[in-house]
């Protein structure tokens, strides 16, 4: 996704930041910090709150640069955290007893700061810009991706991760040039300026709407949650959606939790929050507001008034219909209504964007990227939303009280909404009773043909397999097993090898008569940012499965792929992250791109590009890289978003003509960009793995139960065969083709994995 520079928003607020300073003295507000201009508000804010003092002459100091330790102080304070029996960090600068100690060993055993070297803290040293984003993005969590870019902090930037989330959160804009200037020192009054943003969304700065395209309007649903909600004996009974707004509140439905005695948020990321209960509600308005045990850190998404909403207006509706997180759909405002009845009046949005079972809950959005309201109910065909002035007013007396402090209700203690019995639209209805006693007759039930099964030698194992490939040459299944194990299976000799590795292994690729596996040295994770990442690649002689060379790398490995001298490895961790190329003699790393975390790459049969499909994000997208001698060049992404169906799982055809996504959707493969990536067709089913014949002219699927042959030409199905098990892949060896899958045998209760050597002579 090509994103917005800030450069082209010269209209949008300057706002730096930094930390303030600790004192002892209390005035009148009126009087108090006369040398305080700037930023005077949100300065008087904490100083109300407790966080920050001013000096004992009665002065701020607002142009002082903000020291480390005094920054650390301010945000102990907020958080009140325990600061009493702290593990000693082993700074030699700063022992029991000084100024901010107990809150920097605090601080550095909740991973939010560390010692500018393994036993030195330099608490009297300055704070840049940069420095100031990843205090505050640690401390609070910061989650979230901005559409906007600032031309001096560039993706490869330490720094990339924290300013963005600021940035997502709009506690920065930056200047008006365009930049962020993070080596500049933070003065007290600006970083003051940044904390209060995040506390209270009323210093947040207001600018201009912007106009989103779509693509950048599918970021907000980092913003957006599925409400899961559980019963006193912890069984689901309800999902809907939810979104996060003001003081990091959960805004939904009332009929979402409705019933329930416990309820969790589940964010984009997969991350689940508890919840604490809830704060505000209004059952005949249908709406609530749920507080999370913990801040979420994802960013707040703004709301705007029923009087800015227009009639014919392009919308956004996020939400999970039927489970599926947060899918987006369009359309527009259909009308403005007002329901009326014995109880007073609701305010709606009559859209065109769709809203079901599951999406109740979830924002609508103008293309300003503001919430107009929030998506309830359908009715046949019609769908509405009730007016975000109602979340508004629930939301207001809680924008300025500090977190911790707002206080909620049970969920059980909510009323319980009573079912409405389903109207018949007026018509009379009369059960008739008696009538004939004869039995009818029995209906004929069309004959069913089982299909034929998948002729073949078939075998089993016990171990599970979770990535696999097939030798060019020999009968031998390469795969990575449920330990992180890699096995060498000889399905013709039924010998097997098993190589353990020190870290485990997940992914695998074949290339150059060596195995490539990927080592994992942590658990991916959103949050696990760039400069945190470490992994490993085990290259490995298939011929004796002994490890011939470990190349450590500074990557959260993911997934893998090779040509005849590079490796290419794709990041599992921190959202906007890489995929770099390394040397397969010396293990250097030669070049990296921007990438989408868990994004699965597939090498195309040229070996001068490599496609990726994310897996982390909804609608998924294609996206392409050109290689050259083992450099990376970052390329585009496919012209979609949504428009077709997509797996995380693709594949390419040998000759090189086509993206085969295990949605069912076929793609173009071409060198063109005019052409690459054009939707071509769907084969209507979707499918785990493919094959293809040796001539060309058929291709075959796997699906859950079934083996499928196509014609390569029209892409009609020619032949269906039935598997008796989950088919996960499927190989062309020599003209055999080959399937590996799962299934519990006959005699048996226990999953295995089966080879199936085909006939299909």
């Amino acid at each position: 996704m090509e994103r917005i520079n800030k450069g082209f928003f010269t209209f949008l607020m300057v706002l730096a930041l930094i930390f303030p300073n600790i004192g002892t003295v209390s005035v009148k507000a009126a009087t108090k910090f006369p040398d305080v201009t700037s930023f005077r508000d949100e300065i008087l804010y904490l100083n109300e709150q407790g966080i920050i003092n001013g000096y004992s002459d009665g002065n701020f100091g607002p142009k002082d640069p903000i020291k480390r330790v005094q920054a650390i102080i301010m945000i102990m304070r907020e958080l009140k955290l325990d600061t009493t029996n702290v593990k000693d960090p082993g700074f030699k600068d700063l022992r029991p007893g000084d100024f901010g100690y107990n809150e920097v060993a605090k601080a550095t055993e909740a991973g939010i700061i560390s010692g500018v070297t393994k036993d030195q803290f330099n608490p009297n040293g300055q704070l840049t810009r940069s420095q100031m984003a990843k205090i505050l993005a640690k401390a609070y969590d910061l989650k979230g991706v901005s559409p906007f870019e600032f031309t001096d902090v560039s993706f490869e930037s330490w720094a990339y991760s924290f300013v963005d989330a600021l940035a997502a959160h709009n506690i920065t804009t930056g200047y008006p040039d365009g930049t962020f200037r993070p080596n500049e020192t933070m003065t007290r009054m600006h970083f003051s300026a940044f904390m209060a943003r995040f506390l209270n969304e009323e210093f947040k700065p207001v600018y201009e709407p912007i106009a989103y395209t779509m693509e950048e309007m599918a970021l907000n649903e980092q913003s957006v949650v599925t409400i899961e909600v559980y019963d006193d004996k912890e069984e689901l009974i309800s999902q809907g959606s939810g979104f996060i707004v003001a003081n990091q509140l959960v805004a939904t439905n009332f009929h979402v939790i409705s019933g329930g005695v416990k309820a969790k948020v589940v964010t984009a990321t997969g991350q689940k929050f508890d919840l604490a209960g809830v704060v505000a509600y209004d059952d005949y308005l249908d709406v609530a507001l749920l507080k999370p045990v913990v801040r979420t850190g994802f960013p707040s998404l703004t709301l705007a008034s029923f009087d800015k909403v227009r009639q014919g207006q392009s919308v956004v509706a996020i939400g999970s219909p039927l489970g599926f997180q947060n899918s987006i759909s369009d359309g527009i405002v259909s009308a403005k209504q007002v329901f009326e009845d014995e109880t007073g009046s609701v305010k709606v949005i009559q859209t065109t964007a769709s809203i079901t079972f599951g999406s109740s809950g979830g924002p609508l959005m103008n293309m300003n990227g503001e919430v107009i309201g929030l998506n309830s109910f359908g009715i046949e065909k019609l769908n509405f939303a009730i007016s975000s002035d109602y979340i508004i007013n629930l939301l207001n007396p809680y924008k300025a009280v500090n977190f911790n402090d707002i206080q909620v209700k049970s969920f059980a203690s909510m009323p319980v909404l009573e079912e409405e019995e389903v109207p018949n639209d007026g018509w009379e209805e009369e059960v008739i009773d008696g009538g004939t006693t004869e039995e009818p007759p029995a209906e004929t039930q069309p004959e069913v043909n089982p299909i034929e099964a998948l002729p073949g030698t078939k075998q089993t194992l016990s171990d599970i397999f979770i990535d696999a490939v097939h030798d060019p040459e020999l009968p031998v299944v390469y795969g990575i097993n449920e330990d992180g194990e890699l096995l060498s299976v000889n399905y013709e000799t039924k010998s097997i090898k098993r190589l353990p590795f020190s870290y485990p292994a997940e992914s695998i690729y074949y290339e150059n008569g060596e195995i490539y596996v990927t080592l994992l040295k942590g658990e991916h994770s959103s949050y696990l940012w760039n400069e945190q990442q470490k992994g490993g690649i085990a290259i490995v002689d298939p011929s004796t499965l002994k490890v011939k060379k470990t190349i450590d790398i500074a990557l959260d490995p993911y997934d893998i792929v090779a040509d005849g001298q590079y490796i290419y490895v794709s990041s599992g961790s921190g959202q906007w992250t890489y995929i770099k190329s390394y040397d397969r003699v010396t293990g250097a790393e030669v070049s990296s791109a921007g990438i989408r975390q868990q994004s699965l790459i597939e090498m195309h049969p040229s070996e001068n590009r490599i496609y990726a499909v994310n897996s982390d994000t909804s609608p998924r997208d294609i996206e392409v890289f050109s290689i050259n001698n083992g450099v990376i060049t970052a390329g585009y992404d496919s012209p979609y978003h949504g428009d077709y169906t997509m797996d995380e799982w693709m594949f390419i055809s040998p000759d090189g003509k086509y993206i085969f996504n295990a949605a069912g959707t076929i793609f173009r493969a071409s060198a063109l960009k005019e052409t690459n990536m054009q939707y071509v067709t769907d084969i209507g089913t979707p499918f785990y793995s493919v094959s293809f014949s040796d001539d060309g002219t058929v291709f075959y699927v796997t699906t859950e139960d079934q083996f499928i042959v196509y014609d390569y030409e029209t892409f009609q199905p020619v032949k269906s065969y039935s598997l008796g098990g989950d088919g996960y892949f499927t190989f062309n060896h020599k003209g055999n083709i080959i399937v590996v899958g799962e299934e519990v045998p006959t005699g048996s209760n226990i999953l295995k994995t089966y080879i199936l050597k085909a006939d299909l002579q």
